[in-house]
């Protein structure tokens, strides 16, 4: 009898350890799963954010992996007491720029970051 319950024991300690050792691998694939999938903001020119000063002035604050001058679209939004706007920007972004573009006065919005989205983006001539 004792020998039985021995090697119920035993299996019982086999499946828990075969049931960690898929968990352990099961956890990675969870993790790569999790992540967040590539936006159109993915592209040569990246919107990082967009930014109100604590002047009230929306930008957009872009980093450009491109060996061209882009004009592009870019909607930022931004909250005004306790409605959400969006604006749109048509801006040109320089060569192998990051930093901030657009410009608009949203006359006292709450200072902070916020999202947005890329829209096109074509060439510049010259």
């Amino acid at each position: 009898m004792n020998l039985a319950r021995a090697a119920r024991s035993n299996i019982h300690m086999k499946t828990r350890h075969c049931l960690l050792a898929l968990a352990a691998l099961a956890a990675p694939q969870a993790t790569v799963l999790g992540l967040t999938p590539p936006s159109d903001s993915d592209g040569p020119i990246k919107l990082l954010t967009c930014v109100v000063s604590p002047t009230g002035v929306l930008e957009a604050e872009v980093e450009s992996q491109t060996d061209d001058a882009m004009s592009c679209n870019i909607r930022c939004t931004y909250e005004l007491g306790d409605r959400k706007f969006s604006r749109t920007f048509e801006v040109t972004i320089p060569a192998r720029f990051q930093g901030r573009v657009g410009g608009f006065d949203t006359i006292n919005a709450k200072a902070g970051n916020y999202s947005g989205d890329m829209g096109t983006c074509k060439k510049t001539s010259g």
